[in-house]
């Protein structure tokens, strides 16, 4: 999207609110910015396909809290926060972005509005909007990034959601209580480990009231391999791999999809535990408690559609209130889904949102 425009005001303390080093907990607030009605409503026509239509200015701040990563240490990490500009109470959504490889595409580093910032577009719809920056990015840049480990990445959304609850709540900022989570690509990933965490510790005084998920690899092996045996021409073996085979197999899986200009350190622990059959990050076989939707395209290049389709069967023999939504573009392809999905996450939160 072209047009942003906002204005920024220097780093704001908040002297009294518990600053502490456990998972969840608050460490700082900076870099308000003001974005207008026009200026957001101009960055979502440029993109076009959206039935959004701009309804309050958006101040938007990066937040710095403390997570867990995949060493077990505790490490400062950030995210943004995007507070619509409105006098009546508010439902949160906790927004998962897809995979980026360079730092200045992580939600802090986008505090007005672009084609990469659908948590301004949403908003400006009446919502205050949480979306960590994952570690590796934003405050954590230079740690190596836990792609698709499912712990780091329910925590880092999760903790977001408790320091981000206690920031507004300081600030009389008032939330309706209901909460909604989604999320695109590694997003959709991320969203179901956090919706899994999350149903086992929620927090206190926020409902969850559903999750829309698009074009996940949720069922991370099966996904893996359908995608990697397109990708390289065979499928690959499964059994007695020696280290200095799987060392090519992971080098040459990362050449096809990590861009060179990539200025963010992708750990591999996902790529040996998937040659080694360790299904630990998988994040599709479990019952939700809540409504929610999965969304994929049939011709996607990127996460194969039988990632939702194996998730759709295992939650339903579960029990589980699902659906999976087929993309109808053509070709319903990776990127051309993406506007449908955000056309999908408007219209089911529009339909439950009570404020």
């Amino acid at each position: 999207m072209a047009c942003g425009g906002g204005d920024s005001e220097p780093e704001q303390e908040s002297p009294e609110l518990s600053i502490n080093a456990n998972r969840g907990g608050f460490q700082s607030i900076s870099g308000k910015t003001v974005n207008s009605i026009g200026a957001i409503q101009g960055s979502i026509n440029a993109v076009g396909g959206q039935n959004i239509t701009a309804e309050y200015a958006v101040n938007t701040y990066k937040l710095e809290y403390v997570t867990l990563g995949s060493n077990n240490a505790l490490i400062k990490v950030s995210g943004l926060i995007a507070i619509p500009e409105k006098s009546t109470p508010s439902p949160i959504i906790s927004y998962q972005h897809a995979t980026t490889f360079t730092n200045d595409e992580a939600p802090s580093s986008l505090m007005t509005p672009s084609e990469k910032s659908i948590e301004i577009a949403l908003a400006s719809l009446g919502y205050i909007v949480f979306s960590a920056d994952y570690v590796g990015f934003g405050s954590s840049l230079g740690t190596d990034h836990p792609y698709l480990q499912k712990l780091p990445s329910a925590y880092i959304v999760n903790d977001m959601l408790k320091a981000a609850k206690e920031w507004i709540d300081f600030n009389n900022i008032e939330t309706n209580g209901q909460l909604f989570m989604t999320g695109y690509s590694q997003g959709g990933y991320v969203t179901m480990a956090a919706l899994q965490e999350y149903q086992n510790n929620p927090q206190q005084g926020l409902e969850l009231i559903t999750a829309v998920m698009g074009a996940g690899p949720y069922n991370l092996s099966l996904g893996l391999n359908a995608l990697v045996s397109d990708k390289l021409g065979f499928p690959l073996p499964r059994i007695s791999i020696s280290s200095s085979l799987a060392g090519s197999i992971i080098s040459i899986i990362e050449a096809a999809f990590i861009p060179e200009n990539a200025d963010v350190v992708f750990e591999r622990d996902f790529l040996e535990r998937f040659l080694t059959n360790d299904r630990q990050d998988d994040v599709f076989d479990w019952k939700p408690l809540v409504p929610i939707k999965l969304f994929h395209g049939a011709d996607d290049e990127t996460v194969p559609i039988i990632s939702s389709e194996s998730t759709l069967n295992a939650m339903l023999n579960q029990g589980a209130d699902v659906e999976l939504i087929r993309c109808t573009e053509s070709p319903s392809s990776h990127k051309n889904c993406v506007l449908p999905y955000i056309n999908l996450v408007v219209d089911s939160f529009e339909s439950l949102r009570t404020d």
